[in-house]
């Protein structure tokens, strides 16, 4: 029985991978923990995410302190803020979203002074009583979201 040279030399070519082989499944974990980390919660992650979700809010309220003609308010303390309307001479608490009452994420928390809680009124008009820098904090990382004289709503920056 004669055994063929051509079917020996083969079978040693196809074992083991290939350098490009190799590369392609580099490249693919790379991609795979890159994709991972981008999705982990980091802490300034949160925070940024706080602070667009704050704003917009913010702004629904001044917008629709315009459409209701009534004062409405966002009521700011270390650990959250709720919503508030002006009815019949007093504040009351809004709990329709999206203007529920909402918590920092965890490890954030907004400057409110010495006072403990922070009142920002819009007019019927949706002009704030005054502006208002909120500084919302977590570890070393701060954002700014800024109440301006005429309404507008805006995050200005973020600092180390």
């Amino acid at each position: 029985m004669m055994i063929s040279h051509s079917n020996i030399s083969a079978s040693q070519q196809e074992s083991g991978f290939t350098l490009v082989e190799l590369m392609i499944v580099l490249v693919i974990m790379g991609l795979m923990a890159s994709i991972v980390m981008l999705s982990m919660p980091g802490g300034r992650s949160a925070l940024d995410q706080d602070a667009q979700r704050f704003a917009a809010r913010t702004a629904a309220l001044r917008d629709n302190a315009i459409l209701q003609s009534r004062p409405m308010a966002v009521q700011i303390t270390p650990s959250g803020y709720s919503f508030l309307e002006r009815r019949k001479g007093s504040w009351s608490v809004i709990e329709d979203k999206p203007f529920i009452s909402t918590s920092w994420s965890n490890g954030v928390l907004a400057t409110t002074g010495d006072s403990g809680s922070l009142l920002i009124s819009f007019e019927s008009t949706g002009l704030p009583a005054e502006q208002v820098d909120v500084t919302l904090q977590r570890e070393e990382f701060r954002r700014v979201i800024m109440i301006a004289p005429m309404g507008d709503v805006k995050l200005v920056g973020t600092s180390r």
